[in-house]
């Protein structure tokens, strides 16, 4: 069965899972954002389970792939190669093999001898053979795409399931906590409403998948140092899948080829409506990061004037707290479009936001902007974790809307020059050196330069917190700091510096 190994880590029919946001624009579009905020509850939702995702699927998959494990480890301790033949140079003593070739080319290359004696030639270097094993041979190329496209499918679905499992964690209300915003419980709260319904009955079966990826996981990433996958992880490009001698007559190279052959046929009932789903997608996705734009904004003490109608498919609002003024609009180059954030108290602090399906289509359209937007930030939105994108909004992440919220933070922190009321609450602060500090939410804010480039950057952290070791914690690496840093964070919550991006002590 011929067929090109090309995946994309998803399985059966493609669903356009942004499709229920595309529907609401349209419908209802021009409205108040108090209207829109009670439509959250009601007609649209922003955090939600993959529309028609099949458990029953994923864990037929897995089985099939943990059926195959045993085959795919020991392809990575002895995997079949050829034998290659290899000539070369070399000094006298790390010579091997001599023949009668060794002896021609030593005739014909006096620069290669040390001395000539009464007893004969004395050679400082010999042409010799050396047998090499070969291991980029077809199977083994199949083999590497095969783990590829493993690695793939399992850290999608560990991606996808993280944000179920994560979203079901007990709300329990705190008075005395400082470390959330004030409006975080109501907003996972309005969050939760379209999705709860339907949790309940996945949630043991969303657990066992959940252990099942995680073991896969385990198991092929403790081996992708063998010299097979180094040697083949190389090759670019689609592979056709052929029924090779080794592929049909080798017990585990059979097994890879019976799991690939798997994946292919039930791949299959996609291709008619893969290309339309992606359009459609790509489009709802753009207006869903304008509407969980507005959420975060709405959710964040900014407030919007209830007699200006939101139209969402061209962006053109604001909304204000306490000094600072926030601007939202939709800006266009080519017919591409992004979010304008524009923040204005002291001074002007502008984001440009581009939500893209295609990480690198994306890049080349984010020049677009650069070219044409003056902003102090460009940043792209993907619907998938990937480390070329700083930011991660997705329909089934929860904690989506409070990335946004990092950023508005962050924006909010360098508009200002006084930092004399907390971005985060609207209390006073209190100067403590270079650091500002809010006693009522204990966000501290410093100004620090970064000693490589010798520029000044802002940094945020909350006072007395210490957090748990982000790399041993099942949750997003920002969310056991609260989202509440402005920079990225190290593995034990040390600020990354924004201009060099390294760790200053």
């Amino acid at each position: 069965m011929p067929a090109d190994l090309i995946f994309d880590g998803s399985l059966g029919k493609a669903d356009d899972d942004y499709a229920q946001i595309l529907q609401f624009v349209q419908r209802h579009n021009r409205i108040s954002y108090s209207r829109f905020d009670s439509s959250i509850l009601r007609q649209v939702n922003l955090f939600a389970l993959p529309e028609d995702f099949d458990f029953a699927a994923l864990q037929e998959a897995l089985d099939v792939i943990i059926k195959t494990l045993p085959a795919i480890k020991r392809i990575f301790a002895k995997p079949i190669t050829h034998i290659k033949t290899v000539s070369e140079i070399l000094p006298v003593e790390s010579v091997r093999v001599i023949n009668n070739e060794t002896v021609v080319h030593a005739s014909f290359h006096s620069e290669l001898w040390e001395d000539i004696t009464k007893e004969g030639l004395k050679p400082r270097k010999l042409l010799t053979q050396d047998n090499q094993d070969n291991y980029a041979i077809y199977e083994n190329v199949v083999f590497t795409k095969a783990i590829d496209m493993i690695l793939l499918f399992v850290s999608k679905n560990i991606r996808l399931l993280k944000g179920i499992l994560y979203a079901n964690r007990d709300l329990k209300f705190n008075l005395l906590e400082r470390e959330n915003h004030l409006s975080y419980f109501l907003a996972i709260g309005k969050l939760h409403t379209g999705y709860v319904r339907d949790y309940a009955k996945y949630s043991n079966v969303a657990e066992n998948c959940m252990d099942k990826l995680l073991f896969i996981e385990r198991v092929i990433r403790a081996r992708l140092n063998s010299p097979v996958y180094k040697h083949c992880k190389h090759h670019t490009g689609g592979v056709t899948l052929k029924k090779t001698n080794i592929l049909r007559m080798h017990k585990d190279y059979h097994r890879i080829y019976l799991l690939l052959k798997w994946f292919l046929d039930a791949r299959q009932t996609e291709t008619e409506t893969l290309g339309r789903a992606n359009t459609a997608a790509s489009e709802g996705y753009s207006h869903f990061c304008t509407l969980l734009s507005l959420f975060a904004v709405g959710h964040f003490n900014f407030t919007f004037d209830e007699d200006t109608r939101v139209d969402f498919l061209s962006l053109n609002t604001q909304a204000s707290f306490e000094g600072w003024r926030l601007m939202l609009e939709t800006v266009e180059a080519k017919g591409i479009k992004a979010i304008r954030f524009t923040f204005l108290k002291d001074i002007r602090y502008r984001v440009i936001l581009l939500p893209v399906t295609d990480i690198k289509a994306g890049k080349a359209e984010l020049t677009l902007f650069r070219e044409k937007y003056a902003a102090q930030e460009y940043l792209l939105a993907a619907p998938f974790t990937d480390q070329n994108s700083p930011m991660y909004l997705s329909l089934f992440d929860i904690e989506s809307f409070r990335r946004l919220q990092q950023m508005l933070l962050r924006g909010m922190i360098y508009s200002d020059k006084t930092r004399d009321v907390c971005p985060f609450c609207g209390q006073p602060t209190i100067h403590s050196g270079e650091t500002r500090e809010c006693v009522s939410c204990r966000t501290e804010i410093m100004s620090l330069t970064c000693p490589e480039t010798e520029e000044p950057y802002f940094a945020t952290k909350i006072k007395n917190l210490t957090p748990k070791d982000a790399s041993s914690d099942s949750k997003p690496k920002e969310a056991i700091m609260h989202f509440r840093n402005i920079t990225d964070i190290g593995v034990g919550a040390e600020i990354v510096c924004p201009k060099c991006h390294r760790i200053h002590s």
